[in-house]
């Protein structure tokens, strides 16, 4: 047999796969050892809870993670005299998991012109793509309180968008406007409504939409920090577009001004505001009968995370934010 050409069960066999209809199988360790870095290479959210520390490998279904109530943490003793009442505190919130799911319906035609290689290389391709957008939204957009339909993503969690409690901070466009600084200088004004989260930039991300990347990469004032905090650009991870007096600046479609709205979305957090958990990453099924009509097998990929806000007051949105750069 030629090596370019390529049956189905040859495929299954290749992705330790048996082809039940249906049957549950295991991912093979050597694809799924791959999938799940592509996910967190292309989801920048957990990026920013690896950096914080706040992305859990979760070793049970249900974990409780600790969270500290910020209140007078330091003080001061005169010799001789007692220490008043330690008011800092710890409490706990719960990562509970959730399942997202993804299907993949493959022609016949792929697997017998395409190599077992070029096979598996789409297939991690395509769940990590999947499921990166999939958590995405759940995590900036998600509202448990609404039906978006059926397979939703925004169905599963209460995203940073739902839980700010931060004050809001209200754009304002006529902000160093004769400079055409307004963007940069409404950003870094707005950094200061986080209070206490916002004393290191190095901790904050500005989550926005591609019409202020458009603006952002534009500007004058945004192009000199960028090029002070980075030299050449070393640094970046996934939806990157640089630094804004020390704070990372991230970039998605998802925060961009719909159909009919007047104004794009725009958050501004402290990175240890949300936690993410893995759980059971994946699973797979393989569907081949229900698809013989079309000549077509279905791959279906799941996997179990958990997602909450630590911090609410550590999340703030822009109001108003113009809709157009």
């Amino acid at each position: 047999m030629s090596s370019a050409v390529m049956t189905k069960r040859q495929l299954l066999k290749a992705l330790s796969m048996s082809d039940g209809g249906g049957a549950e199988v295991t991912l093979q360790t050597t694809i799924a050892s791959e999938v799940v870095p592509l996910i967190r290479q292309q989801c920048f959210m957990r990026q920013i809870a690896e950096k914080s520390k706040s992305l859990i490998n979760m070793t049970k279904p249900k974990i409780r993670i600790p969270r500290l109530m910020r209140a007078q943490g330091a003080y001061a003793v005169k010799s001789g005299a007692p220490a008043p009442e330690f008011k800092v505190r710890m409490d706990g919130i719960d990562l509970v998991p959730e399942k997202l799911m993804t299907w993949l319906p493959i022609e016949m035609e792929v697997f017998e012109d395409s190599t077992v290689k070029d096979i598996e290389g789409m297939l991690r391709e395509e769940m990590a793509r999947e499921f990166a957008q999939a958590e995405e939204i759940a995590f900036l957009l998600g509202d448990v309180a609404q039906n978006f339909g059926a397979g939703d993503p925004r169905n599963v969690f209460n995203g940073l968008l739902k839980q700010s409690a931060g004050s809001p901070y209200t754009y304002d466009a006529t902000l160093d406007q004769t400079d055409g600084q307004a963007v940069v200088s409404n950003l870094i004004r707005a950094m200061r409504f986080l209070g206490i989260y916002g004393r290191n930039k190095r901790d904050i991300t500005i989550l926005c939409g591609l019409s202020l990347e458009e603006a952002l990469l534009r500007n004058k004032g945004f192009q000199t920090m960028n090029s002070y905090a980075f030299g050449s650009g070393a640094g970046l991870f996934t939806g990157e577009l640089g630094r804004l007096a020390g704070a990372t600046v991230v970039a998605t479609s998802f925060l961009d001004a719909q159909p009919g709205d007047l104004f794009s979305k725009c958050l501004v957090i402290h990175n240890s505001a949300f936690a993410i958990g893995d759980w059971q990453s994946f699973s797979v099924r393989t569907f081949s009968e229900i698809l013989s009509q079309t000549d077509q097998v279905a791959i279906r990929a799941r996997e179990r995370i958990a997602f909450c806000t630590r911090y609410p007051e550590a999340i703030i949105q822009v109001l108003n934010m113009p809709a157009t750069p």
